[in-house]
């Protein structure tokens, strides 16, 4: 099927799903911070079944993944699966940036990916916070490991991060968000010196900046759990008091009960 610069390839019963995502991909666009409209030929190959899917990236992806980008070719496979919609952004986001700037950190890349696909949102705030709470704030070159986590969770809270990590960059770059950086980029492949032009910070100061960015932004978490810790504590330790008095006070009555004696006469007087 051809819609447009899109051919999208699709297997018996996927017709539509595959026409409308040919639609979108054909019009997807602009690209944060890239100047350049990226109008190459795509194609999207949209797949449903998990072990197709899986034979089509070649095994590559780990079990939570729904997606895959292919830059030098212009490829990009899509589950029909979630929000499929979102997933072929994510991809295509990733096609652009490769057109503009063909070698990036994988951090860079994934991040850049949420941010164009609109995929940060409150649920992924609470898992940078979670992170957060846990200690677990990598560095940049750990956050590239994380990437390649085996487990949907971890994927998803490095992916979160990576996601802030962009976002701050695109606010050092004021009004003009990531074109600054991403137009030095394209003749300077060292993210380090690029970032020393563009910014006029090395990579282990934009680091330490994104750190205390996380933890400032973000970090609120944890004064609120350590209230809702100390809370917590006061009510259990109040729970226990409460049945303590009131097992107290029921064997105090049961004593009383079976020591208690009416003397004759007053019981018929008793209203």
């Amino acid at each position: 099927m051809h819609v447009g610069r899109v051919t999208a390839l699709y297997w018996p019963g996927d017709r539509d799903a595959a026409a409308a995502l040919a639609e979108l991909a054909d019009r997807a666009g602009p690209w944060p911070g890239i100047i350049d409209p990226f109008d190459a030929a795509v194609r999207v190959v949209v797949v449903r079944d998990a072990s197709r899917f899986d034979s089509l990236t070649r095994g590559r992806l780990p079990e939570w993944g729904v997606g895959a980008a292919v830059p030098h070719a212009n490829l990009v496979i899509v589950r029909l699966v979630d929000d499929p919609r979102q997933i072929l952004r994510h991809e295509l986001a990733h096609l652009a940036l490769h057109a503009a700037v063909p070698v990036v950190p994988r951090w860079f890349d994934e991040g850049y990916a949420v941010r164009a696909a609109d995929e940060w949102n409150r649920l992924d705030a609470l898992r940078v916070n979670w992170a957060l709470l846990r200690g677990d704030v990598p560095t940049l070159g750990g956050l590239n490991r994380m990437l390649r986590s085996e487990t949907a969770a971890s994927a998803e809270t490095s992916y979160a991060l990576a996601a802030t990590a962009v976002l701050l960059l695109e606010r050092l770059g004021g009004e003009r968000g990531l074109e600054p950086l991403i137009t030095t980029l394209k003749s300077e492949s060292d993210f380090d010196r690029a970032l020393r032009t563009t910014y006029q910070l090395t990579l282990g100061q934009f680091e330490d900046r994104w750190r205390r960015d996380l933890r400032h932004r973000y970090g609120w978490v944890l004064l609120m759990s350590t209230f809702s810790a100390f809370w917590a504590v006061v009510g259990v330790l109040l729970a226990i008091l409460w049945w303590w008095r009131r097992d107290r006070n029921r064997l105090r009555r049961a004593a009383l009960d079976e020591g208690w004696i009416i003397p004759d006469g007053e019981s018929d007087s008793a209203a």
